[in-house]
């Protein structure tokens, strides 16, 4: 048989369905990602992932560093700096002073957890809450180290988090997009990109629907001007 009789064949055609079937994300394993499941039960069923880049430095609220504040002032050690680079805001300095921070920190709760006198509603809550100090990152600027943060690489066009987890797990609604972004709107500075939500080297399935502050919040959703509910059905 050649291959044109063989492609016509009922069986060829059911045996592309199907491969068709395994290659979309959420319909393999009925929804439940590449893992079949979670090996634990989860009890969370959702998460709200706020990232709000550009906000106070970690020596402002959770990073108490006494060493600093007896140093301020002085210059930063050869020690500390050694042949690391540096950004262009503080590249062409001549003088490159510790800077401590200017409020005053202490314990709460349980756990010990140091706090800055910058968040007493936060302060009272420390041990219900968990608090990661162990990420580390060799970006020396905003822009890589948020990729980083979103991706776990500081370079452009890896999987963001919601991609992965989406492959991974799957969704509990194959109709709904399993995660979606929220941008600020009228907000400058550094810029929430697509990459930091999008599916890098994953089928295109797996990026974030980004729900947009402006007059149209998902796009392709509305009909264009001038073409009806039935046109758009016909195709």
């Amino acid at each position: 048989m050649d291959r044109r009789h063989f492609l016509k064949s009922a069986t060829a055609l059911g045996l592309g369905q199907s491969l068709n079937l395994n290659a979309a994300g959420n319909s393999l394993n009925n929804g439940q990602g590449i893992l079949g499941g979670a090996h634990i039960q989860p009890r969370a069923k959702r998460v709200i992932y706020l990232y709000m880049a550009g906000g106070p430095s970690q020596f402002e609220t959770f990073e108490n560093k006494p060493e600093m504040r007896k140093r301020h002032g002085e210059e930063m050690p050869d020690s500390v700096i050694g042949e690391q680079k540096l950004t262009g805001m503080s590249g062409s300095q001549s003088s490159l002073p510790i800077a401590a921070s200017p409020y005053d920190f202490k314990q709460y709760g349980e756990c010990g957890m140091e706090v800055s006198e910058l968040l007493p509603h936060t302060a009272k809550i420390v041990d219900e809450i968990a608090l990661i100090k162990t990420i580390y990152s060799e970006a020396i600027n905003h822009g890589p180290a948020n990729t980083f943060m979103q991706t776990g690489s500081q370079i452009a066009g890896r999987p963001s988090i919601g991609a992965w987890l989406d492959y991974g797990l799957g969704t509990g609604n194959p109709n709904l997009p399993p995660f979606v972004v929220m941008r600020t709107k009228g907000k400058v500075g550094q810029p929430l990109f697509a990459g930091l939500w999008g599916n890098g080297f994953l089928p295109s399935e797996y990026q974030g629907v980004m729900f947009r502050p402006e007059s149209d919040p998902v796009l392709f959703l509305n009909n264009l001007g001038g073409i009806a509910d039935f046109s758009r059905r016909g195709v």
